[in-house]
């Protein structure tokens, strides 16, 4: 956190103002708030309460955006990841045959991981090539199109070809293509909250023709949280199967985290001469407790999300932006019958845009040099055409390991990737 003598200078330095914090706050709030809306009905999939889900992701979040806000002093938004919440439901439960509680406890260990690294500053960072970093990012935004795209019917499994378009005189799926046009309008012209914005206004014309329910009210208690909360099955650690998936969930959010923190707090104006990033180690710390705290809640994997650049790009430097974003997230706690009264059809077009954003970082991929490309390519590809992003990364470190070796390019590999690569055999050996 700044001392408050450098927190004066840099307020100079950078015309803050508690208004313009705040207004930040909101409208980072707004670009994020649809997590509210798409994390519980895919966590719902994989079993858990869909009213329950809803507490503790307006709860986890809160909590994080305050721990960012306090330990961090950041203008960084935190919430249950996207794409990491789809691998946990249809990938780590649905496919491999966990249940939540055992998925939710790994959750906790990636997490915790992710805040002793950061506390001991230890960087790992390096050890990863940067083409199968961005290949990663970029296979978990594709799987998310195709997740959003099967929610909104318009992909659809197929006897003959694996999967095929649905069938568009679907009343479901032709809201959902109209969710995509007004979503993908906001978008384009860049407005604030869009995501969000196409959500609502799709909802409403869901309602109006009869495909989605009336709401009940507009205010309401939180459902109780109750049946989620601290119920993670720590004895399921003590299976190596599940070696995997924690691996999955630590390595995705960490390159995630330092990868958008990086990001974030570069326009923020926190980058210094030498390329060091003022408050990276703390968001960092901020993260990993946020999403320890949200795992023991049945929220898993809190991360920084990519919305932040919005409350940025309004002003916001300090972690009062944090602050507010995470009071409204607790505030949002008390409309569950207007969140409940959303169709899945007008959260899809939100997925596939989210996974846009996160395909976006294929530009990091190294295309000048096979000994990057084929193996990003191949985790690129793996990822959402077996629907599960543990065989992406198993797939690309073999690959990129041999590659490497018969190319004599062998010192360009770090023994990090050694162990990858190795454990991925035995993965795929079905020794875990």
């Amino acid at each position: 956190m700044l001392k408050k003598g450098h927190m004066k200078e840099f307020s100079k330095k950078h015309k803050i103002n508690l208004s313009t914090e705040i207004i930040a706050g909101i409208t980072t709030f707004l670009t994020m708030a649809y997590i509210l809306i798409i994390n519980p009905k895919i966590l719902s999939d994989a079993g858990m309460p869909y009213e329950a889900v809803f507490t503790v992701t307006a709860l986890g979040a809160g909590i994080g955006c305050l721990l960012m806000g306090v330990m961090a002093n950041r203008p960084l938004a935190v919430a249950t990841g996207m794409g990491l919440n789809a691998y946990f439901a249809y990938t780590a439960v649905l496919g491999m045959g966990f249940v939540w509680e055992e998925v939710m406890a790994a959750a906790f260990v990636s997490s915790a991981l992710i805040f002793l690294i950061a506390f001991f500053r230890i960087n790992i960072a390096k050890a990863i090539p940067e083409s199968f970093k961005h290949a990663l990012i970029a296979g978990l935004g594709l799987f998310l199109v195709f997740i959003g795209m099967q929610n909104a019917h318009f992909v659809v499994t197929d006897p003959a070809t694996v999967v095929g378009i649905g069938n568009l005189l679907d009343p479901r799926a032709l809201i959902a293509v109209l969710g995509f046009f007004i979503t993908a309008l906001l978008v384009a012209r860049n407005t604030r909250g869009a995501l969000f914005i196409g959500i609502v206004i799709t909802a409403i014309v869901s309602i109006i023709i009869g495909i989605a329910p009336i709401p009940d009210g507009i205010f309401s208690l939180p459902p109780s949280p109750e049946s989620i909360v601290f119920k993670l099955d720590f004895g399921a650690l003590l299976k190596t199967s599940l070696l995997p998936v924690i691996w999955t969930l630590f390595i995705i959010s960490f390159f995630d985290l330092v990868g958008t923190n990086i990001a974030m707090l570069t326009k923020a104006k926190y980058a210094k001469k030498k390329g060091e990033i003022s408050g990276l180690r703390e968001t960092l710390e901020a993260n990993g407790l946020a999403g320890s705290i949200g795992a023991l809640i049945g929220a898993p994997t809190i991360i920084t999300f990519l919305e932040s650049a919005t409350g940025i790009k309004a002003g916001g430097r300090t972690g009062i932006v944090s602050i507010v974003v995470g009071i409204l997230f607790f505030a949002s706690l008390f409309f569950f019958p207007l969140i409940n009264a959303i169709p899945i059809e007008a959260a899809a077009p939100a997925i596939i845009m989210v996974g846009l954003l996160m395909l976006a970082s294929i530009k990091g991929m190294d295309f000048s040099d096979e000994s990057e490309s084929i193996p990003a390519l191949l985790t690129l590809g793996t990822i959402p055409f077996t629907f599960s992003i543990s065989n992406g990364i198993a797939v690309g470190s073999i690959s990129y390991v041999f590659l490497k070796i018969v190319t004599g390019k062998a010192n360009e590999i770090h023994p990090a990737m050694y162990l990858i690569a190795m454990l991925s055999i035995l993965e795929f050996a079905n020794i875990f």
